[in-house]
Order: C-alpha cells, then sequence, then structure tokens
C-alpha cells in the first residue's frame, strides 16, 4: 500500500477526521490533503492527485474526482472536528471570536456549475463597479492566538456555504461554436434549479450552527458593516453578541422613557431622535484616550461611548457604540458598535481589529493553496472542492503551533529585505511541512497496470525534477 508522503505529526492531526469518512474515503482524503501540500503549480484535481503520488502507483485518476462528486461526507463534520481541535488553544474562561466575510473565486468557463457574475471588490472603483463571473463564498473561521502569531492570532475557517447569484451572464454562444454543449446546458439547469438564499441567511444559518457546537459558551461575532443587518442581528442565538462598524448616516434613536403610573397606551419601544454620529462628534468637546494596540501597532485615538437604539436593524435591544477620531487627522471619524452592552471601548475596538485575520486567511488560502484554482463542473463538486484548501489551510497552522509548543518548529530562511521579520509567514509553515519528507518521483514509472499499457514514450523533459 502507499505511504502517504506526510509528517507523522500531521497524519495524526488528520487522524482526528478519520470517523467523518469510511475507510477508503478517509485514505482518499490523506492523499488529497498531501497533494494539496506538495503541489507546485496550479491546484486542479489532476494536478494534486500527482503530486500526493498516489494517482501513479496505486489509484486511478477517477478516484479522486468520486471523492468531492459522489463520496459521502459532510463538510460540516469536518468544521465541527476542527472546532473541536481549535479550542485546546482557547482558555475556557475565555469567548471565543467568529469571523464572518465573503471571498470571491474568479472562474473561467461557461460549464462551471453555479458560477453568477458578482462585484469585484478588488477590481473596483469608487466612480466605476467591476463584476467577475465566479463563485462568492461566505465563510466562518475562529479566531485562534497560536503561539508564531504573536497577539495577532489567526483565522481557521470552518464553515462554508457558495453563495449563488441571479446573473448567470455568458447567454449569448460564440461564433465558432453556436450550440451549446451538455455540460454548459447542465451548468445553466443546475443555476436554474438553485435555491437561492440571501448572504446573510447563509451567515445566520453559519453562526446558528456553531452556537450548537459552542454549548452555551459566550461568541462574539466579528463582521463588517455589510452584515450588520436585521436578519443577522434580530433571532441571533443568546449567547453570540454581534460586534461591527456603525454606518455614518445611521439612524439612532434614545432609549424609551419610563413609565408612567396610570400611563395608557402601549409601552413606547424607542426615545427620542438623536442627531447623526456625524453631527454628535462635530459637536463633542471632551474625548477620551484611548491607547491600544491595533493592528499590530501602538495607537492612542481618541474617542467617547454612548447607549443608543438603532431602531432599523435591532427593534429590542440597545448598542453600545464608541466613535473614534484620529488625533493626525488623516482618518475620518469612523463608529463601532457592539450589543453586549458590559463591554469597554477598547474591547470593541481589539475585537474589530481582529477581523483582519480573516483576510489574511483569504489571500493566504488563494495564493499559496490554490483557493479558487479548481474547475469543477459538477454541482456537489463546486460546493466541497475550494472549502477543502481552507481545511489544509487551518491544519497546516495547527500542525505548525504544535510544532512551536514542542520546541521542534523548523524556522524560515532569514532574507536581508525583512529586517523586522519576527514571526513566521503560512509560505513559512508550508514550506517546513514539505521538508521532512521527499516528494515522490512524479515523472518516475508508473506502477499502475492499467496505466501500464498506455506506456509513453520519454520525452526531454522527463527528466527534469519535481519544482
Amino acid at each position: 500500500m502507499f505511504d502517504v508522503i506526510l509528517p507523522q505529526s500531521f497524519l495524526l492531526l488528520c487522524a482526528a477526521f478519520e470517523a467523518c469518512f469510511t475507510a477508503p474515503t478517509y485514505r482518499t482524503f490523506q492523499w488529497l490533503v498531501a497533494g494539496w501540500v506538495y503541489c507546485a503549480g496550479r491546484r486542479t484535481i489532476t494536478a494534486v492527485a500527482v503530486a500526493s503520488g498516489a494517482a501513479l502507483s496505486q489509484r486511478h485518476i477517477s478516484v479522486f474526482h468520486r471523492f468531492f462528486s459522489r463520496a459521502q461526507w459532510s463538510l460540516d463534520a469536518l468544521g465541527h472536528v476542527l472546532f473541536t481541535l481549535a479550542l485546546a488553544w482557547l482558555p475556557a474562561d475565555q469567548p471565543l471570536y467568529l469571523l464572518l466575510d465573503d471571498t470571491l473565486a474568479r472562474k473561467h468557463g461557461k460549464s462551471i456549475s453555479l458560477a453568477t457574475m458578482h462585484h469585484d471588490p478588488l477590481l473596483s472603483t469608487a466612480k466605476k463597479p467591476f463584476f467577475s463571473f465566479g463563485h462568492v463564498w461566505v465563510v466562518l473561521a475562529l479566531w485562534v492566538p497560536l503561539p508564531m502569531g504573536g497577539p495577532r492570532g489567526f483565522a481557521l475557517p470552518l464553515l462554508f456555504r457558495l453563495y449563488v447569484g441571479a446573473k448567470r451572464g455568458g447567454g449569448r454562444a460564440a461564433p465558432s461554436r453556436p450550440h451549446p454543449g451538455s455540460r454548459y446546458q447542465a451548468a445553466v439547469a443546475a443555476h436554474a434549479a438553485h435555491a437561492r438564499p440571501t448572504k446573510l441567511a447563509l451567515a445566520r444559518d453559519l453562526v446558528a450552527l456553531v452556537a450548537q457546537w459552542a454549548a452555551g459558551r459566550p461568541l462574539y461575532l466579528v463582521v463588517d458593516s455589510a452584515y450588520a443587518a436585521r436578519p443577522l442581528l434580530e433571532g441571533r442565538p443568546p449567547q453570540v453578541h454581534l460586534l461591527s462598524r456603525l454606518r455614518a448616516d445611521a439612524a439612532l434613536w434614545a432609549r424609551p422613557p419610563r413609565r408612567r403610573p396610570g400611563q395608557k397606551g402601549r409601552p413606547r419601544r424607542r426615545g427620542a431622535r438623536l442627531p447623526r454620529l456625524t453631527v454628535l462628534a462635530a459637536h463633542r468637546r471632551r474625548w477620551d484616550l484611548l491607547p491600544l494596540t491595533l493592528y499590530g501597532r501602538a495607537v492612542t485615538p481618541h474617542g467617547f461611548t454612548l447607549t443608543v437604539l438603532w431602531y432599523h436593524a435591532l427593534r429590542d435591544q440597545p448598542l453600545r457604540v464608541v466613535v473614534v477620531r484620529d488625533p493626525t487627522g488623516q482618518r475620518h471619524d469612523e463608529a463601532f458598535f457592539c450589543t453586549d452592552l458590559a463591554v469597554d471601548p477598547a474591547f470593541i475596538l481589539t475585537g474589530y481589529a481582529r477581523r483582519w485575520c480573516l483576510e489574511v486567511a483569504f489571500h493566504d488560502q488563494k495564493q499559496f493553496l490554490g483557493f479558487a484554482e479548481p474547475q469543477q463542473q459538477n454541482q456537489r463538486a463546486v460546493t466541497r472542492t475550494a472549502p477543502l484548501a481552507g481545511l489544509v489551510y487551518a491544519l497546516v497552522l495547527l500542525w505548525y503551533a504544535g510544532q512551536v509548543q514542542h520546541g521542534t518548529a523548523a524556522g524560515w530562511v532569514p532574507r536581508p529585505w525583512y529586517r523586522a521579520k519576527t514571526t513566521p509567514a503560512f509560505l513559512d509553515m508550508l514550506t517546513a511541512l514539505r521538508q521532512p519528507s521527499p516528494r515522490p518521483a512524479v515523472f518516475g514509472p508508473s506502477l499502475c497496470p492499467r496505466c501500464a499499457q498506455n506506456a509513453v514514450s520519454p520525452s526531454p523533459t522527463a527528466a527534469l525534477p519535481a519544482a
């Protein structure tokens, strides 16, 4: 039997997911994780299978494709196991921080299932919006203070949901291909039959699922202003508090006054209308100093707090709002809020700053693990392939954290242009994971009896070493 080319310490970490698969499927899962780690080019399923070495020795390539399109396993079950592994790095007496956002994976090809047109925030400008064809993933991650990251911590992706837009695009056929093929027709039919819940509805389902796993432990959900809306604020689990940025034009109200003795009629749900945040900040004369460490830097912004009702988004609960001003005047005044009235301004600002860890996770998954590269055309395979890259990302972080804890973590190659580097980057961790075991000779002779019948003639590039 072919051995998986991964360190034993990493295989012990993968063994926690064994109960989520059958025995043959778990073996394929190990090979795919190994291939995802060692693959040096585009991470298509074929390239990952070849990088694992199993596709050239023991298994047919269709086994790896069927793992995503037909095998019986659940992404939510994998997320639950990963959540359990991450709890070992979080003190039991501290709350949990959940980071939620969405990211775009651009795609090319009309036959890609469930791909639609989406707003592209990286290519758009304030004057001209830009739209790209691809998949948008709503991701819920857990913030974990792993030892190699210092106080900034890391975001471990737990759950993924695919958001399907209404406009697919590409309806007009090319002149060279007037009749669309069967795969394109299947993709169009899958888009028409697929349910299209909103991003907020998908996010609400993810939060409710993690709240069940937490078993009453306090959770602070950190989102940007796009997700700070009524579908996510109202009806959330009781132990979940939301922390986000508040819009400058939000309509704020005072708390309802106390009911007078003998007063008739239904109780008031809100008090007097308050001025907008920009007006409140302009007339503010006394600002408090808030010495903090945000994004790895020591800063001292000015701020003040107030308790208000944002009736448009949350009708039955007041919010704790902190308005922040940059003393240098380089940034506009900003406001942040939390549904927990017992927290202080430092808690709100440092908690919201942890949301940036999820942006770093998106960058690393796309840059080093090919999150957007698989070109799956099967509907079920589409919803499974990209999230596996997020799972590999979390496993690499947890593995390296264990190496740091035991004092066996490999360092990084010093670079003269990184004079102030004190913590390893994700690429350093991925390189350290690749070091112990040599990669298989993917260009060597095949041991598969099916492939031996179709031997190819040697080429000049066959002697080149693996990249």
